[in-house]
């Protein structure tokens, strides 16, 4: 069945990108088009802010960006699926630069009134590219764990 979602995000950065941000917190918009039985294509777009970590010593800016991803979802049963995506993470950041972002996750769908449903996922996302500062050859990658609750209406 087709859906559309309105959902909030929850961004745990992990690896060197915890160095930067603690949290992130965000919103997003995601519509699933069903094109076989158990297969559907995914096209999501929504807005994510990382917050910066502050000290005495240092101050992080907050790292924003708009993530915008298409991808296949696959039901693995009534309720449960697994998905994939592959995007772009568009900064709104001054010298920032737009990053390729993918993600695997799993998830799990429970039936509400009217058709609709209520949709707990769980995923692994990173957002590369290359860094911006001169002299350095190093990749730019920001990895973090994703959960996202959404309520999807059914059309």
């Amino acid at each position: 069945m087709a859906g559309i979602g309105i959902a909030a995000e929850l961004g745990l950065p992990s690896g060197n990108f915890s160095n930067l941000s603690g949290i992130g917190l965000g919103a997003s918009f995601k519509a699933d088009l069903p094109i076989a039985d158990n297969f559907a294509v995914t096209l999501n777009a929504g807005f994510m802010n990382f917050f910066g970590k502050r000290s005495q010593l240092f101050h992080v800016q907050d790292l924003t960006y708009i993530p915008t991803k298409a991808g296949l979802k696959y039901q693995l049963g009534e309720h449960f699926y697994a998905e994939g995506e592959l995007g772009a993470a568009l900064p709104l950041n001054k010298n920032q630069q737009t990053l390729f972002a993918w993600s695997p996750g799993i998830g799990n769908q429970f039936n509400l009134s009217g058709g609709n449903k209520l949709d707990l996922g769980i995923r692994y996302e990173a957002w590369t590219g290359k860094n911006n500062i001169t002299g350095l050859d190093k990749s730019n990658s920001k990895g973090f764990v994703g959960v996202r609750l959404a309520y999807v209406l059914g059309i």
